[in-house]
């Protein structure tokens, strides 16, 4: 049979075609040929580098030094983090992405100068559009992404209760941080440790990792969250109980580094040919973000939000996100709702008052429309949805598309890696439209790898950028709409004194 078969191919046309337009008159042999690639450079991928960030608290800004032990290959900071319930035992409302979400944003300093930025908006969504399965993953758990807290005691001022899952219920005693839930209602002091994953594009590619054993001192600067958008308990007014007894605190902070540890030997050749001893500093291509953002206040039904873009630089896409304005006193007054089933829930909205309806319709971590102080408003780490998003430039249209369009089709792949294809989007949403995903990425490349230019819309050639966002809405609430503009930006490292500097980004 095999002689047969080989024999009617070697008589085939299309074949003997396709082996003359290849040049390879026997077909592709070097599959099947031994060989043995070249070893790569004698390294040591060191992950023990950790660095305490002194006296950091909500609310705060702080610096750590980066330590120079060699080419910086990835970071994270680890947050041990506590709260304690009040003794009416509500379930706190918890961020969405809580590691990411305990910082407001993070840099890297080169000599007072930010060579590298992050929101923790932006840091959301670079961890959802990881196309390495494990790493997405990994990192969305050890944030937190998502936790169970939509469930509340079956009994006043009593932790665990029917209406909990069952697990809960057993473990309502329980403070050790890898064994309970991290949203509970038991009034026992809970201790976890939560990490923001550091997704700078320096770490994207070899060819673009920083050789800290080399450049000037590097300096992080995290700015961070006020405690309440991190975790709030209920509205002290309501009743004094409601509150945490003890607030969100972060006792200890810790970045943590990896690097790649290089033979002298290697390492002297490399830098010779990286820094250019004595000639021009050659430049690490990577990507950065430019924000707008401007406060709407919401119609009733549908707003329509517009934004004036001034941006000159070479862009690779633009990152849309449309956020309520929280309060301290909305949050907790969302929390009010997860109180023990027994007691009169006035926050219960349009759901039946009776213990038995209530268990099976749990509440909605967001703020119903008949309760002025949490309208609109729902916890951190969520984003409103997006009807539809055009782009124009001297008036004519460069882009639209809808919801669907922008976050799960037209290049936006990477974000559907998150997404279940088999839920509705008023399931994947809560009741003021919002959920961690609703990050709308427009893409001008052709690629999502900022590593190398593969596409792009030079913004300095294009005049007046307006950009026009419909979301649902709900009247009077006020909403922060942003775009974040990511662009291409090469950066040197100066042969003589390791500076680094922005070398190009239009």
């Amino acid at each position: 049979m095999s002689n047969i078969a080989i024999q009617s191919q070697t008589n085939s046309s299309l074949y003997n075609s396709a082996l003359q337009g290849s040049n390879l008159p026997l077909g592709r042999i070097s599959q099947f040929v031994y060989d043995m690639e070249g070893p790569q450079v004698n390294a040591f991928r060191s992950r023990d580098s950790k660095t305490q960030i002194l006296g950091c608290q909500p609310g705060g800004t702080y610096q750590c030094a980066i330590p120079s032990f060699g080419l910086w290959r990835d970071s994270y900071i680890k947050f041990n983090v506590s709260w304690k319930n009040g003794t009416n035992n509500l379930t706190p409302t918890i961020a969405d992405a809580l590691g990411c979400n305990i910082i407001s944003s993070a840099r890297i300093l080169s000599n007072s100068r930010t060579i590298y930025e992050l929101t923790s908006a932006q840091i959301q969504y670079l961890v959802y559009t990881d196309t390495n399965i494990a790493r997405r993953e990994g990192r969305k758990k050890a944030m937190y992404n998502k936790h169970q807290d939509r469930y509340r005691g079956s009994a006043p001022n009593a932790p665990g209760g029917e209406t909990v899952p069952l697990k809960l219920e057993q473990l309502k005693a329980t403070a050790d941080s890898d064994l309970n839930y991290l949203a509970t209602n038991s009034e026992v002091q809970q201790t976890h440790d939560v990490y923001c994953p550091l997704p700078f594009s320096m770490f994207d590619s070899d060819k673009s990792n920083i050789d800290t054993s080399f450049t000037e001192s590097l300096i992080l600067e995290i700015k961070m969250n006020e405690a309440h958008l991190c975790v709030s308990g209920g509205l002290a007014s309501t009743n004094a109980n409601n509150a945490l007894v003890t607030p969100f605190t972060i006792n200890k902070a810790e970045l943590c580094n990896e690097y790649l540890i290089i033979n002298s030997d290697a390492k002297k050749k490399i830098q010779e040919m990286n820094f250019s001893l004595g000639g021009s500093p050659l430049a690490l291509l990577g990507s950065d973000f430019k924000t707008k953002s401007i406060q709407v206040t919401g119609d009733a039904g549908t707003t329509k939000a517009t934004l004036n873009l001034f941006f000159t630089e070479l862009c690779a896409g633009i990152l849309f996100e449309i956020q309520p304005v929280r309060t301290a006193e909305g949050l907790s007054t969302i929390t009010d709702k997860f109180t023990g089933l027994a007691v009169d829930d006035t926050n219960a909205g349009t759901l039946s008052t009776t213990v038995s309806a209530r268990v099976f319709q749990p509440a909605d971590r967001a703020g119903l429309a008949g309760v002025t102080a949490s309208k609109g408003q729902c916890k951190k780490g969520r984003f409103i949805h997006c009807n539809k998003i055009s782009i124009r430039a001297g008036g004519k249209l460069i882009y639209e598309g809808t919801h669907h369009e922008i976050r799960n089709l037209n290049g936006s792949a990477p974000m559907c890696h998150n997404v279940n294809g088999d839920l509705e989007t008023a399931h994947e949403e809560d009741t003021v439209f919002a959920s961690c995903y609703n990050l709308y990425y427009i893409n001008f490349a052709n690629s999502h790898k900022t590593t190398e230019i593969a596409g792009a819309l030079a913004l300095r050639n294009l005049n007046s950028i307006v950009v026009e966002l419909e979301f649902p809405s709900v009247s009077t609430v006020k909403y922060d709409v942003t775009a974040h503009m990511r662009h291409y930006v090469a950066r040197s490292i100066s042969g003589d004194s390791g500076a680094i500097s922005q070398a190009l980004s239009n």
